[in-house]
């Protein structure tokens, strides 16, 4: 009996690792299917799935994006004779590729006209005078800027879709490390906008590339939702057994081995990764989402399913899930005089 128990725990160990190995975008479907499947093989479980799951969506551009200021045409026309590269910037700014810019291109491009402003030498007392203006009001806008490169840009909709499935299964494409790089580097210069911070275009470029290739918040928000469904509708199942003594002896030993070679070996430990990382980023998101003067109610309460803390938030109600799936299969084995993870 050992030996044969010892073979079902390596084949599905060995499935697993091939799910792994397979790591489409819906891979731990499969997982969290196949550990329902093999429950319901119990007389004492049935658990039934629907099929609806909520979130929501990502606003619509207008929501996320914030209006700069303009450099006044006339004053262009006289400072393209200045030989300072105010001129220069502010001309690059209204060509016709610039009038095209990239969110994050348009935050560099804001760092420099104040940087150019502020070194030029101009004599004229009342053009010196608009350019401060013009400079103090760019200062002033940079967290705005800052916020259109992070949420409004061409990317951002590759960043938060749900259309990419689940995060990945295995250990090397779920650690999401060039992200949490590039969100630290960026909440640094968010911390440090009115130092108006020399920036290389192609070193935020690469940031941002890091973030929006990543898929992160997508993946993260579609896998806690659907694995809250899993967990909820496997408590919800498990619920009677804790008052079932019948299910004791043999019952029971079938169950504990679907929850050990299923739950215990694969679903978890890549539940631990998601957890993991989304420590890691969350903050980071959180904190750069906090810095945003961006305040548009239907943006900030898509966010808040990123939240920490807010109890009714999609992380707070994954982790809750997942707490009470593991108290389910406690009292399941406390009716027997049983631990979570006896022999």
């Amino acid at each position: 009996m050992t030996l044969l128990l010892s073979r079902k725990s390596i084949i599905v160990v060995l499935m697993g690792m091939l799910l792994v190995g397979c790591d489409g975008q819906f891979a731990p479907q499969t997982m969290f299917e196949s550990y329902l499947k093999d429950l319901n093989r119990s007389e004492h479980v049935q658990i039934e799935l629907d099929s609806e799951v909520s979130w929501r969506s990502l606003p619509a551009l207008r929501a996320r994006q914030m209006e700069l200021s303009q450099f006044d045409v006339g004053l262009l026309e006289f400072l393209s004779l200045q030989r300072c590269d105010v001129g220069a910037l502010a001309g690059q700014r209204n060509s016709i590729l610039g009038r095209v810019m990239a969110t994050s291109q348009r935050f560099v491009y804001e760092l420099d006209i104040i940087r150019a402003i502020r070194s030029c030498e101009i004599q004229d007392t009342e053009l010196r005078t608009k350019l401060t203006e013009v400079a103090n009001i760019k200062v002033s806008e940079l967290p705005m800027a800052f916020s259109n490169m992070l949420w409004a840009g061409e990317e951002t909709a590759s960043f938060f879709s749900l259309a990419n499935g689940y995060i990945p299964v295995s250990p090397e494409a779920s650690q999401y490390q060039d992200l949490v790089a590039a969100l630290q580097r960026l909440e640094r210069i968010s911390r440090h906008l009115d130092e108006i911070p020399f920036l290389r275009s192609a070193d935020v470029e690469a940031d941002m590339q890091a973030i929006y290739e990543s898929e992160y918040l997508g993946k993260l928000l579609y896998s806690i939702v659907h694995i809250r469904r899993y967990l909820e509708h496997t408590t919800q199942a498990l619920e009677p057994l804790s008052q079932n003594q019948a299910v004791c002896g043999a019952p029971l030993n079938f169950l504990k081995q679907q929850f050990e070679s299923h739950y215990i070996k694969i679903l978890q430990p890549y539940m631990a990764r998601i957890n993991r990382v989304a420590y890691e980023v969350l903050p980071l998101v959180d904190s750069l989402l906090q810095r945003s003067p961006l305040q548009d109610p239907e943006w900030r309460t898509f966010m808040r399913q990123f939240d920490l803390q807010d109890s009714q938030g999609a992380w707070q109600q994954y982790l809750n899930a997942s707490r009470e799936h593991g108290q389910a299969w406690s009292r399941v084995f406390a009716v027997c005089g049983e631990a979570v993870g006896n022999a």
